[in-house]
């Protein structure tokens, strides 16, 4: 039929009809970009069937040709405009296309139908959905131009153009909560990224992505969103944790696929990213190992800068690849390092070790004679020399400086010493565990093995003196006496030896716990003293404000670090604002952060705002949570904070005990608490079963219980009621599932 003909046998029915054939073709197709079951972009041909794009063909022609002076409304309008949009972009005729689209953007942004009640909010929600639905087809356009374009400029900016409209789009049907729809149209988003190359953005939204499609999506979403995960971590020179989430994109593609031999595109690139991350991670391991053999070889003595250069060197390569535990093991050495030879003045929340001289030999450590404590190490040397002590009880507040005046004072003014009979003094540490329950285990020590060996050299010439720091240990490790009972026994014998001296160390809450040692062992038989006594009993205070402020001065003139004085005085006013008194472990964490933060004068010092020391404090804590890596930050957060309770104890807990209360795997929390141990802000406590951690000092939990742990836990409580029920409503059975959702709290506790 010619046009003429069309025109002379139409009616104004015939207007109603092409009117109504449009507007339910377009519903049509909305309904199916719509649908979260299908994640193809399909052309209209492909939506609709043989007839309806027939008889839209000649509908939009009849409007062409016979209804000109028939005006659309703006709503019929934006339809059409859609529609053709569509078609011209199947056709690849882009530029017409966005033409169309920004025609249907305009309408559906401007339209402003004043219905009643919840008529007036489904209208509402329908308009945002079709305006969400053209700009995610103008996205489309800009991208399919960006790969089109030869020129890199140009490019960029069409993939800049495309990834705003993505994000408007996605933005307006997270507004109306459709987050179906956002986990269908998410991922497009993640494609240009990757052409911008913007992986920090890449890995945030993947993350977004995996946490969407573990509900809403299907297996190839689930393994493309790993796909970014590990490209993105590859081009941050992650190569190990690219290659594992690479492994598990060519897995889930394998599962979703059905057919081992089908190999598609995604795939292909999956494939890719592993092979390059394994073969990047097989040159990043030849380079540590040259590392770690030039550190073998390399004498800070001698080549200090070096020996810095390559610890710094080691320390970024093992963070890169999240090897978190290693990095902060390496850290902790380069702090020591720069410690011993004046290169730092405040060693933090690590207790002071002896130091070597330039000829290698063992010395105190400077802070001992800067802090007055020189007079505490020769007061205890004299106890120890002396006939009339043969136990001495070192007590003090938690963080007072014990295990420090310990390490860093006494056991090397020990090794110098001599008595009157050219007799040696040999100091001999012994940590509090339980593996003297074990009949033997060479990487410990045990009981029955220690007191032969004591008494079998009870007349050489020498004098044993067994040191057991962080005594209270023993009353949380074994909380029974019947479990305390072979510790206490086997001092009470050690004591009975001649050559035999014992120091306990230990914080001032647990000195009544020795009253139950002098009941069970006779212990005053083999003291001369009852333990609690003056002659047993040597104390340990925080520092002056006078003395503090000495402290300071010496310890910077050493390292050249030049604080103003007024910066100092208001320093030492801060930190004894409470008690008139400074405690050294927050003395040593205050200074160091400031010298971190390259704070010298009081003006600096008044940048950090209202309250500067809590600041300083804060960023001290914020530090060590971050060298657990960016993914497990939160995880270390909340693990701090179960290490604590609100009546401000320190708590005793296992990895296993741990991952239980965050719902997260053991392999994790044994990740977090390896950086934290390594750092000094925890203890591990060796136990029967399973290890224990605490946290190192009271003065943390303070700090621990202000990062908002509470909420953190309340959050993931909540998070946990919602997933248990999603399990329970969605596809119970499904061990594919199952086994994606494991993999995703690996990576996130949140």
């Amino acid at each position: 039929m010619t046009n003429q003909e069309k025109s002379e046998n139409l009616t104004p029915s015939n207007y109603l009809t092409a009117i109504n054939i449009i507007e339910d073709c377009a519903n049509k197709i909305l309904a199916h970009i719509f649908d979260p079951n299908i994640i193809q972009f399909q052309n209209n041909s492909d939506i609709l069937s043989l007839r309806e794009s027939k008889l839209l063909a000649i509908a939009i022609e009849d409007l062409k040709i016979n209804y000109k002076s028939k005006k659309l409304s703006p709503l019929q309008t934006a339809n059409l405009d859609f529609i053709l949009g569509r078609d011209n972009y199947a056709n690849s005729q882009i530029e017409l296309a966005l033409t169309h689209f920004k025609n249907s953007q305009a309408i559906w942004q401007n339209d402003t139908i004043i219905l009643p009640g919840e008529i007036a909010t489904q209208q509402r929600n329908n308009q945002l959905e079709k305006l969400g639905a053209v700009q995610f087809q103008i996205g489309l356009c800009y991208y399919h131009l960006g790969n089109s374009n030869s020129q890199s400029k140009q490019k960029n900016n069409y993939w800049q153009q495309a990834k705003d409209n993505f994000q408007e789009s996605l933005d307006l049907f997270s507004q109306i909560d459709r987050q179906e729809i956002v986990a269908k149209f998410i991922s497009k988003k993640g494609e240009v990224l990757q052409k911008l190359e913007a992986w920090n953005d890449l890995y945030n939204l993947a993350q977004e992505a995996l946490d969407l499609h573990l509900t809403y999506g299907k297996e190839e979403q689930i393994a493309q969103d790993y796909g970014f995960l590990a490209e993105a971590a590859m081009h941050e020179s992650k190569w190990a944790h690219a290659s594992q989430l690479a492994e598990l994109a060519v897995a889930i593609q394998n599962q979703s696929l059905g057919d081992p031999l089908e190999i598609g595109q995604d795939q292909n690139s999956y494939l890719s990213i592993l092979t390059e991350s394994q073969q990047s991670l097989n040159e990043w391991q030849t380079t540590i190992n040259q590392l770690e053999k030039a550190r073998r070889q390399t004498n800070p003595h001698h080549d200090l800068q070096s020996y810095l250069s390559i610890l710094k060197a080691l320390r970024k390569l093992y963070f890169e690849q999240d090897k978190y535990g290693k990095s902060a093991r390496v850290k902790e050495e380069q702090l020591k390092i720069e410690y011993q030879y004046g290169l730092r003045s405040f060693l933090g929340i690590n207790p002071l070790q002896a130091q070597q001289d330039s000829n290698g030999n063992v010395i105190l450590a400077r802070e001992i004679e800067a802090s007055g404590r020189l007079e505490d190490v020769n007061k205890l040397v004299a106890r120890i020399k002396s006939e009339d002590h043969k136990l001495i009880v070192l007590y003090g507040a938690s963080g007072v400086g014990k295990t420090s005046l310990l390490n860093g004072g006494l056991i090397p003014a020990l090794l110098e010493e001599e008595l009157d009979d050219n007799q040696v003094i040999l100091p001999i540490p012994l940590r509090v565990h339980t593996d003297w329950i074990r009949n033997s285990d060479p990487t410990t020590w045990n009981l029955e093995y220690v007191l032969e060996t004591l008494v079998k050299n009870n007349q050489k010439n020498n004098l044993k003196v067994l040191i057991l720091d962080q005594f209270e240990e023993l009353f949380t490790v074994c909380p029974t006496i019947n479990q305390r009972l072979p510790l206490y026994q086997f001092l009470h014998d050690c004591l009975s030896v001649n050559s035999v001296k014992v120091i306990l160390s230990m914080q001032t809450d647990y000195l009544h716990y020795l009253l139950e040692w002098e009941r069970q062992t006779n212990l005053e038989a083999v003291i001369n003293h009852e333990v609690l006594s003056k002659e047993t009993l040597y104390y340990i205070s925080n520092f002056e404000v006078n003395t503090t402020q000495e402290i300071i001065k010496k310890l910077t003139e050493i390292t050249e670090l030049n604080l103003e004085s007024d910066l100092v005085e208001q320093v030492v006013k801060d930190l004894s604002a409470t008690e008139n008194t400074v405690g050294p472990i927050e003395l040593q964490v205050v200074g160091n952060q400031l010298q971190i933060e390259e704070i010298s004068n009081i003006k600096k010092y008044h940048k950090l705002g209202d309250n500067p020391l809590q600041k300083l404090r804060r960023k001290f804590l914020d530090t060590a949570i971050k060298d657990c890596g960016f993914i497990n930050e939160r995880t270390a957060t909340l693990v701090l904070y179960l290490l604590t309770n609100e009546n401000g104890t320190r708590l005793l807990k296992t990895s296993v005990e741990l991952a239980s209360d965050l719902s997260t795997q053991t392999s994790k929390i044994d990740l977090v608490l390896d950086v934290l141990v390594a750092q000094g802000l925890v203890l591990l406590l060796p136990d029967l079963p399973d290890n224990k951690y605490q946290l190192a000092h009271d003065y943390l939990i303070p700090l621990i219980r202000e990062q908002e742990g509470d909420k953190l836990i309340a959050e993931l409580e909540l998070e946990r009621d919602l997933a248990q029920n999603k399990l329970l409503q969605e596809r119970p059975n499904n061990f594919f599932d199952k086994a994606i959702a494991s993999m995703f709290r690996w990576m996130r506790v949140d």
